[in-house]
């Protein structure tokens, strides 16, 4: 059985929704370190004909190579960040349901164990030592890898779990499995309550939102819940890699796909018999989205990032109303997905398992293969999309590789998470 099925249905769409998501990962992080030098400018193409000197001066002037930049290809990934991360906490949340309906709380938390904190913590000693050599951090000598990659373990194994730091040195991009587990561990006894009584009250509160009439519970009482996450937390600090408010946001997001689940037919009812609406609901919360990242851009005040507090106070109406906007176009972009999802993707493909396997390999290894691939569209002379087309085909392709030789050993299969 798989973990994406109900009443003997697979639900295939979920599992494509899976594969899709995880790999726009690559050609995101790929282009945030050509539009953004969001890993530094030395192995940004664009800017890699600057001289060291000045390139600092010559992001700052221009601000095209930071994350405030609002050209159309910049203002495409904000778009992009902003609702493929909560989906893929939703899916995660939804894999939770099918998979706790057959197991019980021990066997379950086993499984979380052996799927996230060994790929973590292996991922973060082999792919965080790996990403420091090629951003040139390591001595390049016989003893000094050794003493790298030996002190490297030692520091992440200590340091993962401080705030902030931890998430950032030394977990760096698998600070996703982190956040899975912390959620998984916390909804673990409304896990069990819920599947050992399916019909109970605390079932009934869950499924209450998508029973409302006229879609009130889905199109405004959820998003309003994931609102009041930002509002209580976002003024304090900015969201980055799972931390600030969006701890908070994404764990709102992973017990909302959980519900998805346990709300059995009345979820894929709504979002196919609203599936127009919700996708002309989504473009227009996507206008009010870049309007908002425009307003910032133009008055400094981090409204989509959040930590304005210090500059602006707690809250105005401005920055409650940024609240409301960027959780309602997250939340509506996540309900288009799946609706559409729903309609042209539940259907299985030869392909399909295969590709499954290969996510958790995939997202792992492909970071410091994409500071590989920045380096050699450097070296190329590419710049703009064509930097980012060909570092973004050198990364699928080395992982798949990567892919191949790890699962063909019973090893390597546990410890990159490959069921």
């Amino acid at each position: 059985m798989n973990e994406y099925q109900t009443n003997l249905t697979r639900r295939y769409d979920i599992d494509w929704l899976r594969v899709i998501l995880f790999g726009l990962l690559i050609p995101f992080h790929v282009a945030i370190g050509v539009y953004w030098s969001t890993y530094g400018p030395e192995i940004n193409p664009n800017i890699g004909d600057i001289s060291n000197e000045n390139t600092e001066d010559f992001a700052n002037e221009n601000n095209d190579y930071t994350s405030e930049s609002v050209s159309f290809t910049s203002m495409v990934l904000h778009w992009m960040h902003q609702w493929r991360l909560a989906a893929l906490f939703m899916i995660s949340g939804m894999g939770t349901a099918f998979a706790f309906k057959r197991r019980t709380w021990k066997i379950y938390l086993t499984e979380r164990c052996k799927r996230l904190l060994i790929p973590m913590f292996f991922g973060a000693w082999t792919m965080g030592f790996a990403g420091s050599v090629i951003m040139g951090n390591e001595t390049i000598t016989p003893v000094g890898l050794t003493y790298g990659f030996l002190f490297g373990i030692i520091w992440r194994s200590l340091s993962f779990w401080i705030p902030i730091f931890g998430k950032l040195i030394a977990l760096g991009h698998l600070w996703f499995l982190w956040n899975l587990f912390q959620y998984s561990l916390i909804l673990l006894p409304v896990f069990h309550i819920v599947r050992d009584n399916p019909e109970g009250s605390i079932s009934s509160i869950l499924r209450a939102p998508f029973r409302m009439r006229m879609g009130i519970g889905t199109f405004i009482i959820i998003p309003l819940l994931l609102s009041s996450t930002e509002i209580l937390f976002k003024p304090w600090f900015p969201g980055y890699i799972g931390v600030g408010y969006e701890w908070f946001w994404f764990f709102g997001f992973f017990a909302i796909g959980y519900i998805c689940i346990t709300s059995k037919d009345e979820y894929y009812q709504l979002i196919e018999n609203q599936r127009v609406t919700i996708t002309i609901a989504t473009l227009i919360w996507t206008i009010a989205f870049v309007w908002l990242r425009l307003k910032q851009h133009d008055t400094g005040i981090p409204y989509v990032d959040g930590g304005w507090v210090g500059s602006e106070g707690f809250h105005n109406r401005m920055t409650v109303l940024a609240c409301l906007i960027h959780s309602f176009h997250a939340w509506f972009w996540c309900l288009t997905i799946f609706s559409w999802g729903s309609h042209v993707l539940n259907r299985n493909n030869q392909y399909l398992s295969y590709l499954n396997q290969g996510v958790y390999p995939f997202y792992i290894v492909h970071m410091p293969l994409t500071f590989a691939g920045l380096r050699l569209a450097s070296d190329l002379g590419l710049r703009n999309h064509s930097a980012v087309i060909i570092a973004t085909l050198f990364v699928i392709l080395t992982c798949w590789l990567f892919f191949e030789i790890v699962n063909r050993f019973k090893s390597t299969r546990f410890l990159y998470g490959i069921k």
